[in-house]
Formats: structure tokens, sequence, C-alpha cells
């Protein structure tokens, strides 16, 4: 028996409706590098080692998987040294800001973006 049996982090999943799409976006804007690619499947890393999953519908899903992964909020804050530097970036290559740059009350500088699929992401500057 194990040690210990408490979780560790896996891949953050982001659902898309057009891979290739995704695939082009994370790049330009994620920096990704992508270590594995399959038609409805690539898996990546950002810079810092983070696993990134971008994930299209196929008859392997779970029913309702694309009503459930695609367009909704991903409770993973990515942090950028410059957040108007990235928002351009954001905008440029089909996302949108959801929540324009704002001081938060418990500190920090933090916005909210969409990919170009609606998945809504929070983004703080560090």
């Amino acid at each position: 028996m194990p040690k210990n049996n408490f979780p560790t982090r896996g891949p953050i999943i982001i659902g898309t409706n057009d891979i290739k799409r995704s695939k082009e976006f994370y790049i330009a804007v994620f920096g990704i590098t992508i270590e594995r690619e399959d038609p409805a499947y690539i898996s990546a890393h950002l810079t810092d080692g983070t696993h990134i999953e971008l994930e299209a519908d196929s008859p392997e899903r779970f029913p309702n998987w694309v009503k459930h992964n695609v367009g909704t909020y991903k409770n993973s804050e990515f942090f950028v040294p410059d957040i108007q530097t990235f928002i351009e970036l954001v905008l440029k290559h089909g996302g949108r800001v959801v929540v324009p740059p704002v001081a938060r009350s418990w500190g920090g500088f933090g916005a909210e973006i969409t990919d170009p699929d609606g998945n809504i992401m929070p983004i703080s500057q560090k």
C-alpha cells in the first residue's frame, strides 16, 4: 500500500470545437510546446512545464462532453509579466476579454479572457 494516496496535479484540459484553430491560438498566445498530436487531441506543455491538453469531441468521449468542456470556465489561473501585452495577443489571435484588467482587493492585478472557443481563464500580472 502506498505511503499516501493524495492526488497530484494532472493536465489542464481545454475543450475545443476546432483542434487546428486551438493549436494555432495556444502556440501563439500561450507558447505551448506540442508533445503529442492526434486528430482530436494535443498534449503540450507551457514554458514552465505545466501540462495542457487540447481536446475535441470524439466517439470515445462521454455523453455531453462538449457541453461540459467547451466554452466553460477553467479554474486554473495563468500568470503573465505584462497583462496588457498579453491581452493584445489574445485579441489578435481570436480570443476575447471578458473582464478587463482590474486591481484585486486581495492584491494583484487580473483579468479574464477567452480562447476562440469561449473557454474562460483568469489571467494575472505577476
